[in-house]
């Protein structure tokens, strides 16, 4: 009984934690699917390779957003420079729908120096 009970209270803090809809401010990186689902999976909760993200995009992946507070990658929206902002931690302002699994950026304010490979680094 007790492991019942607790296994529902994991279920709802997990279900708690990714609004259902609604606007959020959030920090994390911008990804493909795969290899954004892949770090979660494993819960690796960090960027991964800029330029593998970026080949993949370009060949038609779906680009996410891999979000700290919510431990959970979302589907990106209506932002066409994903592809700029890989590599960087980011602090970004949207509209999720939970159940939908997507996230319409606003604002992006990257927060970190760029974490790729040194033969990928953008030019200054």
């Amino acid at each position: 009984m007790r492991r019942v009970a607790f296994l529902i209270l994991i279920g709802a803090a997990a279900l708690a934690q990714t609004p259902a809809a609604g606007q959020v401010t959030w920090t994390g990186w911008f990804s493909d699917a795969g290899c954004a689902r892949g770090r979660l999976t494993a819960a690796t909760l960090s960027g991964n390779n800029p330029e593998c993200a970026r080949q993949c995009i370009e060949k038609g992946a779906e680009a996410v957003f891999i979000s700290e507070q919510a431990r959970d990658i979302f589907r990106v929206k209506d932002y066409s420079a994903v592809v700029e902002n890989l590599g960087y931690k980011l602090e970004i302002s949207g509209r999720v729908d939970g159940a939908a699994k997507t996230i319409s950026v606003q604002t992006v304010k990257r927060i970190s120096e760029y974490q790729g490979p040194s033969c990928a680094r953008p030019k200054k």
